[in-house]
C-alpha cells in the first residue's frame, strides 16, 4: 500500500478511528522524542549540548544520501543483478556513508565527539529511523483493510465533489453467454477535459492510466462502464480539469439497485465493414472472429490497433469499423469476456452474426 494510498484511507476514515490514528502517531513521535531527549540529557551534562544539535543535523542529511546510495543503483537494475547490487551496497554505502560520515563530522565538531560517542550515536540514529518505518510496516495491514471496509461501505472521500459528467440511466441487458450485464455512461459536458480516473476494488484507490481496466472504457473525455452481474460495481474517481481551468475530483459509485426491471437481449447490429453494439463495450473485453475469404476463421484480439485508433479511445463504439475489411474478411462473432472474482470461472458473451447479414 502506497503511502498516498495511506493518507487517502485515513482522510476517508470517521472521526472516532481518525483519533485512534492520531493517538498511535503521536507514540510514534513520543518513541523518537525519548530517544533524543536521552541523547541530549547526556551530553548536555558534557556541556557539548551544541556538538550533539549540529551531529543530528548531519544525520538528517546523511540518511536520505545513504538510502539514495541503497536504492538508485539496485532499481536500476533487474532480476537477480538488483538483489546482488542491493546487498553490495547496502555493506559498503552504509559503512562508508552513515557511519563514516558521521565519525568525520563528529571529529570536526568543537568540542569534538569521541570515535565510541559517534558510533553510538550512528546506532542509536538508526533506531531512531527504525521506529516509522517499524510503525509504517505494521500500519500496511490494518489499513488495507480499512480500505477494503471504506469500499465495501461505498463511503466516498471527504474532498469528493459533485461530478461535471452528466449520469446517464443504468441499463441492463441480457448477453447470450454471459448473463446480465450492466451499462452506463458518463458524458463530459462541453469545455470539461477528463485528465484521468482512479479506480476502487477492494481496497485502496488506484490510478488507472497507463493500465487497461475493463469495468470502463474512454472515449474523449467521456466514460462508458460495462460490468456483469457477477463483478463489484464500478467505483471511480473522476479527475477533471473545468472551463475556468481549475481542476477538480468527484467520485462515482455505480448502483445495481437502480437498473430498470425490463432486461433486453445485448444486440449488435452487423455490417460488412463491422458492426454497430448497442451499448459501448471496452475493447480490452472484446475479442473477434473473421470469416476470412478463403472461408478459415481468424481470431482477432483487437492487438495491435488498426490505423487511426489510440490507447486512450478504447471504446468500441456504433460505427465501429474494421479498416482493412474487404481484405480480412467479415465479423462473423463477436466475444465480450467478464473476469469474475478469484474463485469463479470467466463469463464469455457470444453475438453472432444473423444469417444473410
Amino acid at each position: 500500500m502506497e503511502f498516498k494510498q495511506m493518507v487517502e484511507t485515513l482522510a476517508a476514515l470517521p472521526a472516532g478511528e481518525q483519533r485512534q490514528w492520531l493517538l498511535a502517531a503521536l507514540g510514534v513521535f513520543a518513541a523518537m522524542a525519548l530517544v533524543l531527549m536521552a541523547e541530549r540529557s547526556y551530553f548536555k551534562n558534557t556541556r557539548r549540548t551544541g556538538s550533539w544539535v549540529a551531529f543530528r543535523l548531519a544525520s538528517v542529511l546523511l540518511a536520505p544520501l545513504t538510502i539514495a546510495a541503497v536504492l538508485v543503483p539496485s532499481l536500476a537494475v533487474s532480476g537477480m543483478e538488483a538483489l546482488a547490487v542491493f546487498y553490495a551496497a547496502l555493506f559498503i554505502a552504509v559503512p562508508l556513508l552513515w557511519f563514516g560520515g558521521h565519525l568525520l563530522v563528529g571529529r570536526l565538531l568543537r568540542p569534538a565527539l569521541t570515535g565510541s560517542e559517534c558510533m553510538t550515536l550512528c546506532i542509536t540514529g538508526i533506531g531512531i529511523l527504525a521506529i516509522p518505518a517499524t510503525a509504517f510496516m505494521y500500519a500496511q495491514f490494518p489499513l488495507e483493510q480499512a480500505a477494503r471496509n471504506l469500499a465495501d461501505q461505498r463511503r466516498k472521500g471527504p474532498d469528493s465533489t459533485p461530478l461535471a459528467h452528466t449520469v446517464s440511466p443504468l441499463r441492463r441487458f441480457a448477453m447470450p453467454g454471459a448473463g446480465v450485464v450492466f451499462a452506463q455512461s458518463l458524458t463530459a459536458p462541453r469545455g470539461v477535459r477528463l485528465e484521468r480516473v482512479d479506480v476502487r476494488r477492494n481496497g485502496p484507490w488506484y490510478d488507472t492510466k497507463g493500465t487497461t481496466h475493463a469495468l470502463f472504457c474512454s472515449q474523449g473525455d467521456d466514460l462508458h462502464l460495462m460490468w456483469s452481474a457477477g463483478e463489484p460495481a464500478p467505483q471511480l474517481r473522476l479527475h477533471w480539469v473545468q472551463p475556468s481551468g481549475l481542476r477538480a475530483k468527484g467520485e462515482f459509485f455505480a448502483d445495481p439497485a437502480t437498473a430498470p426491471a425490463d432486461t433486453p437481449e445485448f444486440s449488435i447490429a452487423f455490417r460488412p465493414d463491422g458492426f454497430d453494439p448497442v451499448v459501448p463495450i471496452p475493447r480490452v473485453r472484446t475479442y473477434l472472429d473473421i470469416l476470412q475469404r478463403d472461408g478459415t476463421i481468424y481470431t482477432d484480439m483487437l492487438n495491435p490497433l488498426q490505423p487511426g485508433e489510440t490507447l486512450q479511445d478504447d471504446c468500441l463504439m456504433q460505427g465501429y469499423k474494421r479498416v482493412r475489411w474487404p481484405d480480412e474478411g467479415v465479423v462473423q462473432k463477436v466475444y465480450v469476456t467478464f473476469r469474475l472474482p478469484v474463485g469463479a470461472e470467466a463469463l464469455r458473451g457470444v453475438i453472432v452474426r444473423g444469417e444473410g447479414k
